[in-house]
Formats: C-alpha cells, structure tokens, sequence
C-alpha cells in the first residue's frame, strides 16, 4: 500500500481514535486486576489492540490479493466461489464469443 496515495489525516485519526479507545478499555480493564499497576495494564491494552488491527490488516491484504489472484487466472468474480456454477447466460455468451473469434482468424486466412 502506498502511503502517498492514503489521506493522510484520515489515517492518523484512525490511529489516534484506536489509542484513545485502548486506553479507555485499559482503564476499565484495569478494575478487573486492582494489583497491577496502570501503566502496565494499559501497556498490555494498547499492545492488544495494535495486534488486532495488524491482524485484521493482514487479513484484508490476504483476501484481496486472493481475489485479484483469482481474476488474473482468468475467473468471472470471486464472489462466485460461492455457487456451483458460472453465472447463467455466461457460458453461452463464452461460447458466442469463441465462436466469433474462430470466424475472424478463418477470414483472415
């Protein structure tokens, strides 16, 4: 992803907006461990909750290059992965357009 092409202050709202809301779950968490300290439980809070959003992030990447993956090789849509089959009207449109192909390259010859 390049980050020029990002909205840069769009971004670090998000970030900000994810701190921010660690550190209010820390604060809430930390009622559930009174002994530790909390600096410590919103530590742990803020490093959890950058785990998840680089996991999830990772998981947008997979699924997206899968897709692309997948209409590079030639597939209709990846939502298709869902059906049996092509959609209807498909394969008799393929087969109208291999057939026209079939008669250009005869006229050509």
């Amino acid at each position: 992803m390049i980050l020029s092409k990002l909205n840069k202050p769009i971004l670090a709202k998000a970030l900000l907006a994810i701190v921010l809301l660690s550190l209010l779950v820390g604060v809430a968490g930390s009622q559930l461990v009174p002994k530790m300290p909390l600096h410590l439980v919103l530590f742990y809070s803020v490093v959890g909750v950058t785990a998840l959003f680089v996991v999830l992030v990772l998981a947008v990447v997979v699924t997206l290059t899968f897709a692309q993956f997948i209409l590079r090789m030639g597939g209709t849509d990846p939502q298709w992965f869902w059906f049996s089959a092509e959609p209807p009207g498909l394969v008799h449109l393929r087969e109208q357009a291999c057939e026209a192909q079939s008669q250009a390259t005869r006229s050509d010859e």
